[in-house]
């Protein structure tokens, strides 16, 4: 089973929950993260505190030495110094270490107003400090030092409350590529189904939204990685139909195909993404693909990341087979 765009990896998880063999694919350096974060993970909760305890006891006994001059203000802006060098060490142990499933973990408490995150108070999404709601005089304890020790252990816990790692999972079969879905280093016809989620069209800035995680993860220009990720349409059109003539390369005969696809509305307009696709894949495979089904999805507020948008009220789910 193939992801092309896994970003988060929840659908190479699920596979091999199912016991299927996991690809997966995607060039933002924080979805790579997450995916491996997911698929690297630990066996048990036991074996991930090991490893965390290790990481932080280094932490400690580095981090009072680092020097921040060299850090971007705009990075500083958003940490106590002590946090920020806690922050700054451990990245860089994780990375050099290819431990992708703490370094996931250590990114998904990098930035919020809430007690259990590391930076001061800011977005959890897009991140921009928020201290006029969140003024210094009125919350100074918001803006006290934060210690990685706890809050990075209470993830590790959060994340293993509810798993359903398998009895098997060492056992586990999956690769993980960070390169372009324009060309993905897998021979034809290799593929028995591909499920995945490609960028939405005209909604997200996905590199923008998490510059701060990717400055961290070493990717100091991330207006660069956005304009390779941008949803316009001059680019993202042209981009996904290659993506479409690469899937159908790698996949086998008669296998199927499906995109979880977002419908953009704006300015009264709805973009209707999954028509557009079936479109372009049906022409750019010279009509190699079939189109069986197009499923609509609600999504209810609760879903959302952000709630309340009216951009994306609903997912399309495009089936396609490769005749």
């Amino acid at each position: 089973m193939l992801d092309p765009f896994s970003g988060s990896g929840v659908v190479p998880l699920e596979a091999i929950l199912l016991s299927r063999r996991a690809w997966a694919n995607d060039l933002n350096p924080y979805a790579y993260v997450l995916t491996r974060g997911k698929l690297d993970a630990p066996v048990s909760l036991d074996s991930a505190l090991e490893k965390a305890e290790a990481l932080l006891t280094k932490v400690e006994k580095k981090a009072s030495g680092t020097d921040l001059r060299k850090v971007p203000v705009w990075i500083r802006q958003f940490f106590h110094p002590d946090t920020l060098r806690e922050v700054l060490i451990a990245s860089q142990i994780l990375k050099e270490k290819k431990a992708f499933f703490l370094l996931s973990c250590l990114m998904g408490i990098l930035h919020h107003q809430r007690p259990g995150f590391l930076s001061y108070p800011a977005s959890h999404l897009v991140p921009y400090l928020r201290n006029k709601k969140y003024s210094p005089d009125e919350y100074p304890e918001m803006y006290a030092y934060r210690d990685l020790r706890s809050r990075f252990i209470a993830k590790i816990e959060r994340a293993y409350r509810n798993h359903m790692l398998t009895s098997d999972w060492k056992k586990r079969e999956y690769k993980v590529w960070r390169t372009n879905s324009m060309n993905m280093p897998i021979i034809d016809s290799s593929v028995n189904a591909i499920i995945t989620s490609p960028p939405y069209f005209k909604a997200l800035d996905y590199a923008r939204d998490n510059r701060l995680r990717l400055w961290f993860l070493g990717c100091k220009d991330w207006e660069k990685l956005d304009a390779s990720l941008t949803a316009h349409a001059s680019i993202y059109l042209p981009q996904m139909q290659r993506c479409l003539q690469e899937m159908y390369r790698v996949l086998k005969s008669k296998s199927h195909c499906v995109l979880v696809l977002g419908d953009v509305e704006r300015n009264g307009k709805t973009k209707c993404t999954a028509e557009i696709i079936a479109d372009l894949a049906f022409n750019s495979t010279q009509g190699g693909f079939a189109v069986e089904s197009i499923y609509d999805d609600f999504i209810p507020d609760e879903r959302r990341a952000r709630r309340g948008t009216q951009t994306t009220k609903i997912e399309r789910i495009l089936v396609m087979r490769k005749k």
